[in-house]
């Protein structure tokens, strides 16, 4: 019995790949499309016909098929019942406003990969390919790097067991020992760095937001270029914004 209720629906596999691929590609034809996921032309259509009938995918002028907003619609209610976001969404904006950071980034972890529950660009901002709703590994990002080392040895090794350690720059630490050194850094100094570990070019200063227990709720970030963020007095400035607007979400989510 046990070994039936966790095989996987073979039909939901499918349509996952098809969302999948859409979300990477963009518009796509049935026949690229029927490549991409390597499954007959007819099949791929008649799950395009299904989403589409439901409202998940819709069909360009150009007759090839694209993702739908009703996936916007789906996120958002999701991410407003994620209760840190009401507490924590205006202290972004307002941290936004005023650091000279890029970028701000209010995090959590689900599954074991990190999920950027809201970012705000600051007017300053250099190009920069991140966006709500983004999922990244935590070994290689500042804030996931936060959140790892707030968390027991047991849960970090599931965490990187199940995603494992891939380099998403040359930067980034691939290596256990090297990364529970890094951990152990970060645990004494109170906020994580990402010296272009998660994109090339780019610094980031992170720290944990947690409940009055002590649990982990998330993490915030302020991000920018790294030749800037390289300056002490910047990261002295940034790690002192950082941490006091921290500091009153947790007051604030304490006080709901």
């Amino acid at each position: 019995m046990d070994g039936d209720a966790n095989r996987p629906i073979k039909a939901l596999l499918t349509m996952d790949d098809i969302v999948s691929a859409l979300e990477r590609e963009g518009a796509t034809s049935v026949t690229d499309l029927s490549d991409t996921i390597d499954r007959p032309q007819s099949v791929v259509h008649d799950y395009l016909s299904t989403l589409q009938q439901l409202g998940y995918v819709i069909q360009t002028d150009g007759g090839a098929y694209a993702l739908s907003l009703r996936y916007l619609e789906l996120g958002g209610r999701v991410r407003d019942d994620v209760s840190l976001y009401g507490v924590a969404k205006p202290e972004v904006n307002r941290l936004a406003e005023s650091s000279s950071s890029e970028l701000v980034t209010l995090s959590v972890e689900q599954n074991g990969l990190c999920v950027a529950l809201d970012v705000v660009q600051s007017e300053r901002n250099v190009a920069y390919d991140f966006s709500e709703g983004t999922h990244f590994h935590m070994h290689s990002s500042g804030v996931g790097k936060a959140m790892l080392a707030q968390y027991d040895d047991e849960r970090v090794t599931a965490i990187l067991d199940r995603h494992g350690m891939p380099a998403r720059t040359e930067n980034s630490i691939t290596d256990r020992d090297r990364l529970d050194a890094e951990l152990e850094r970060i645990r004494e100094a109170g906020v994580a760095f990402d010296r272009e570990e998660y994109r090339t070019g780019m610094t980031t200063i992170s720290t944990t937001i947690e409940d009055a227990a002590g649990v982990v709720l998330g993490g915030l970030s302020v991000t920018g270029p790294a030749h800037r963020l390289a300056e002490s007095d910047v990261q002295e400035e940034l790690r002192s914004e950082l941490l006091s607007t921290v500091n009153i979400i947790e007051l604030n989510y304490s006080a709901r």
